[in-house]
């Protein structure tokens, strides 16, 4: 079971996380959106009206709300973000006359988590992979892969499962989404011009829009907030991988078989690296992080491979591996 003192300091360091990255995460919306109206305002005064820039007791509220526009946009743009996720791998729901042992295994996990059983998809895949998406619990889609499935002995896939089922549990992928949206934003543009996107095979590409092209422009302008933005977003979703680890061995009791399952996950993902799940939005999601041809930051390539510990989404298999042995009975 988990230590109540190993709970205590990780849900303590992601209230830390959370709360700088809630900072960040609004500071950079807001200035971003702030920036960009203020360069259209000067633009418009020197074609039209030059020397008469409005009063700042009306600029400063309309710069504002420009920013807070902006995070609007952004938040509606999430809306189709679980939906966009599934189909970028080719997922498609579970049948109960294929997938009976499957599906059976994720109904008794979510109810010893007590938590609603959430819709199955299979993705077509070799590579295994498997990670929830979804808003809230009642909504919550887990996706696993078919090499998954066949890589894994029964007892090691309801370990999977219910890590998953862990982050079900706890919001993850609302509370990842939400204080990581200038983020998202600049790795879905810069992924997107480095053509590094999933999904092209099943029609889905990259969701880059404009308001992710207007957050981006802002973010290179506050370049300190987007630093300090991703470095809280990586360590927070480092953090809940640990906690979803724990929650994992709370629900199934089986530290032995989640550890043999991120072993075989991590030595078969290394294996085949061609498979290109590194997306910003699904590698963040899978169970062990892919691995990558070229580390980066927030979508921006990084010099030596040797910054990469600071900006994964995933702490080490390694390190995981040590925790879950540590609980072993």
């Amino acid at each position: 079971m988990v230590a109540n003192g190993e709970r205590t300091n990780l849900y303590g360091l992601m209230v830390i996380l959370l709360f700088g990255l809630s900072v960040t995460a609004l500071l950079t919306t807001v200035v971003a959106g702030s920036i960009i109206t203020l360069f259209l305002l000067l633009i418009y005064e020197f074609l039209f009206q030059p020397a008469t820039l409005p009063a700042a007791e009306i600029l400063v509220p309309i710069i504002c709300s420009a920013g807070i526009c902006l995070l609007i946009l952004l938040v509606r743009h999430e809306r189709d973000a679980p939906v966009h996720t599934i189909r970028s791998v080719g997922a498609s729901r579970a049948r109960r006359e294929e997938r009976s042992e499957l599906i059976d295994t994720v109904q008794l996990v979510a109810h010893q988590a007590v938590v609603p059983v959430p819709d199955v998809y299979v993705a077509p895949m070799d590579a295994p992979v498997s990670f929830t998406t979804g808003f809230k619990p009642q909504t919550a889609r887990l996706v696993v892969s078919e090499g998954l499935v066949t890589l894994l002995e029964q007892s090691e896939l309801e370990a999977v499962i219910a890590h998953e089922i862990a982050h079900v549990q706890n919001r993850d992928a609302a509370v990842m989404t939400a204080v990581s949206l200038p983020v998202g934003s600049s790795q879905r543009v810069f992924r997107l011009l480095s053509n590094s996107t999933i999904g092209v095979e099943h029609g889905h590409t990259s969701r880059a829009d404009l308001g992710d092209a207007l957050v981006t422009a802002g973010l290179i302008l506050v370049l300190p907030v987007w630093i300090v933005a991703v470095l809280c977003w990586t360590a927070l979703s480092r953090t809940r991988e640990f906690t979803a680890d724990s929650g994992a061995i709370a629900i199934t009791g089986k530290p032995v078989a989640l550890a043999t399952a991120l072993e075989k996950i991590d030595s078969t993902l290394a294996e085949r690296p061609s498979t290109d799940l590194r997306s910003a939005e699904v590698s963040p999601l899978a169970i062990v992080e892919p691995p990558r041809k070229q580390p980066d930051f927030g979508g921006v390539p990084l010099p030596t491979s040797r910054l990469n510990r600071i900006v994964t989404t995933h702490p080490s298999t390694e390190r995981r591996l040590e925790r879950l042995r540590e609980r072993d009975p």
